[in-house]
């Protein structure tokens, strides 16, 4: 235990021309002969006005840097540049040499206006893009103009283009020999994510297109398949629709539980009067019927079988405790 007193030393130079630097020690001693010190230090350096005053006008250094630079990019309007000053200056600084380069050799005024013409794309729409992209200012001006050709010319339509703008890092052979394959099968209409795609996703994607092909036959939509099988017409289908959203669901999808509820004996009146059953789980729907049937119920309302777990749960031990009573 210690006997003698304890003294502190504190320590602060001069605000105005140095970092704050504060250190405490501590120093204490025994009665005995032996003495015993022990000194502790805290350090910290905390920012002063004057730093804050260079952060500053660092920083209005570097906006009228980028206010220079984008006046010098070549931009019709305002609206245009606007994204591009969230950029920093370094890359803004390339994306001027770039375009610079491409003035000299005769290309184009700035590579916003040359993609926005050949997609048809008003530039206000791209330049907020072309700003989030700026691998565009990467590439050759031949690279870029081959690869946007090949896109074009098999058919990818400019506003899909818009939205991928991934896809112009591609080179325009890869990009030809991709498009050229799938078209080959016969499938339309071409995106640009199947240039991007792993060889994986596209052949799944084939084999499903193809499947959907073969169960649609001369129907040209999923609508006018339903309409088809439920022997009703596209009006009535669109009802269905407005009820329950029917068009993302697959053909192949479609066609199997059609097939499941038919040889169910479910009408095909039931099914169009509560279209509710087709966005269900085939799986639930199925061990549903079998716990009902079980039951010895032979009518059952479809509605019923595509209530909520916990819904259907207590509906299900409802019928059971009454079948019980019959007994």
């Amino acid at each position: 235990m210690l006997t003698s007193p304890v003294s502190f030393l504190f320590l602060q130079r001069p605000v105005i021309y140095f970092s704050i630097r504060v250190v405490f020690g501590i120093k204490f001693n025994q009665s005995s002969n032996k003495s015993c010190s022990c000194k502790l230090y805290y350090s910290k350096k905390l920012p002063l006005y004057s730093d804050f005053n260079k952060q500053k006008n660092q920083h209005n250094k570097d906006g009228m840097n980028k206010m220079k630079i984008v006046s010098l990019l070549k931009f019709e309007r305002d609206s245009h540049a606007t994204p591009f000053y969230q950029l920093p200056a370094s890359k803004l600084l390339h994306i001027y040499r770039t375009t610079k380069n491409d003035q000299e050799n005769g290309y184009c005024t700035n590579r916003l206006y040359y993609i926005a013409s050949q997609i048809k794309c008003p530039p206000s729409m791209l330049s907020e893009r072309l700003a989030k992209r700026t691998f565009v200012y990467d590439l050759s001006f031949d690279w870029l103009e081959k690869s946007l050709k090949v896109l074009l010319d098999k058919g990818i339509s400019p506003d899909r283009v818009l939205r991928d703008l991934w896809v112009l890092k591609y080179h325009h052979k890869t990009i030809d020999e991709r498009l050229q394959a799938i078209k080959d099968l016969g499938i339309e209409p071409l995106y640009p994510w199947m240039v991007r795609c792993s060889k994986d996703i596209l052949k799944r994607y084939i084999e499903i297109y193809q499947e959907t092909k073969t169960i649609l036959g001369d129907n040209k939509s999923n609508k006018m398949y339903l309409a088809k099988r439920l022997n009703t017409n596209l009006k009535v289908v669109e009802e269905m629709n407005a009820k329950v959203c029917l068009e993302r669901m697959s053909v192949s999808k479609m066609k199997n539980f059609l097939d499941f509820l038919i040889s169910e004996g479910i009408s095909l009146e039931e099914i169009i009067n509560k279209p509710r059953i087709l966005n269900a789980s085939q799986i639930t729907v199925k061990r549903r019927l079998e716990a009902l049937r079980n039951l010895g119920l032979k009518e059952i309302n479809l509605n019923i079988l595509c209530r909520s777990k916990k819904d259907f749960k207590k509906y299900y031990e409802c019928m059971q405790s009454a079948c019980k009573d019959k007994k």
